[in-house]
């Protein structure tokens, strides 16, 4: 038997889809549910292209052959499900989930009754993928908006490695559908364009999936409500009595307090130590300082790290060392947050004012 170049892949893709999946399922984390529709995810890719590898290598098989495109119906819905397990903090499965895999589970038995539905009606798979996908980015586009809304700080929260995971998988996919409909995406040697994608796709979401981090565990169904009530807020230019006060409140709160420097701080958090419910809270926030929540927080520990390079504590301290103690964990997002406001970088702002 020969074993061509071009199909070297696939044998690596069925390995490290088995492997990466094992390790999902006996990982001990916090994350099980989200590690068993990865890991079921990687499964189906791996059943796929063992069938795939059969079809060229094994004994054909009439089922086995009808069931190629059928594994693409439960990629959509496991790659909603493991996103949106991602977000949310009680995130658990129901058995209402199931209903997304009821065309997978129809279509499985159509091919054990020797029907091919990859043929004629193969195009719907594309459907399916797309409309998931799109759905998946929806959902991580508005959980970066509440995040914005409800926490202080976004590097550990902002899952921009899931949105690129699903940009990744959207590439295969629009790959595949070139491949099938208009021209060959083959490379050199027959090495397939696709599964090379494909290939990317498994390491990237099994490096990421488990090196997410754990401090932030998921927005809340109150986070969501904050967001949602925020939109529908009437628009509003001056407070009455009433939310003068609260305001009043707030901003004395922020200068006698040191609570923003912690870099985890949540609109929660801070809604119980003023007294304040979230939800106005965030209204006041938003309709009279026109901020979000984390734009008002990094305002105050941007303030409060000129304060510290203008007059450092000791000689010799460092401009890293003032912005983790002023709650930021991201030199990136400081060093461009500290720039928008002063027009300098950290650097040249503490330059500047030692220099005088």
């Amino acid at each position: 038997m020969t074993i061509y170049i071009a199909d070297i892949i696939p044998f690596i893709i069925i390995l490290q889809s088995i492997f990466f999946a094992l390790v999902l399922l006996t990982d001990r984390g916090s994350k099980k549910i989200s590690n068993s529709y990865l890991a079921s995810f990687l499964i189906m890719l791996a059943l796929q292209f063992t069938v795939m590898l059969n079809d060229t290598y094994g004994t054909a098989n009439i089922f086995l052959s009808a069931t190629l495109c059928v594994y693409g119906f439960a990629y959509g819905p496991l790659l909603f499900l493991y996103s949106r397990s991602l977000m949310y903090r009680k995130f658990r499965f129901s058995f209402l989930q199931l209903a997304h895999f009821i065309p997978f589970v129809i279509l499985l038995l159509t091919a054990a009754l020797g029907y091919s539905f990859c043929g004629r009606f193969g195009f719907l798979l594309y459907v399916s993928l797309l409309t998931y996908s799109t759905l998946a980015i929806l959902k991580v586009v508005t959980y970066r908006k509440i995040v914005k809304e409800t926490q202080s700080s976004l590097s550990r929260t902002d899952l921009v490695w899931l949105q690129w995971t699903i940009i990744i998988f959207c590439v295969a996919l629009l790959l595949d559908m070139v491949d099938q409909l208009f021209w060959s995406t083959d490379l050199f040697a027959g090495i397939s364009s696709i599964h090379l994608m494909i290939l990317l796709l498994i390491n990237w979401m099994f490096y990421k999936g488990l090196k997410q981090p754990q401090i932030f565990l998921g927005i809340t169904a109150l986070d969501e409500a904050v967001f949602m009530e925020k939109r529908k807020a009437p628009l509003k230019t001056t407070p009455d009595t009433s939310e003068k006060q609260d305001l009043e409140h707030i901003q004395g709160f922020m200068r006698d307090s040191d609570l923003y420097m912690d870099p985890e701080l949540s609109l929660r958090q801070l809604s119980e130590q003023l007294q304040i419910p979230p939800r106005r809270l965030s209204y006041l926030i938003n309709a009279f300082l026109g901020q979000n929540f984390m734009g008002f927080i990094n305002n105050h520990r941007i303030e409060k790290a000129k304060s510290r390079l203008e007059y450092p504590k000791e000689k010799g301290e460092t401009i890293l060392e003032v912005m983790y103690e002023v709650g930021f964990n991201s030199k990136s997002s400081f060093n461009t947050l500290f720039k928008q406001k002063t027009g300098l970088t950290p650097t040249e702002y503490k330059k500047k004012h030692l220099s005088s």
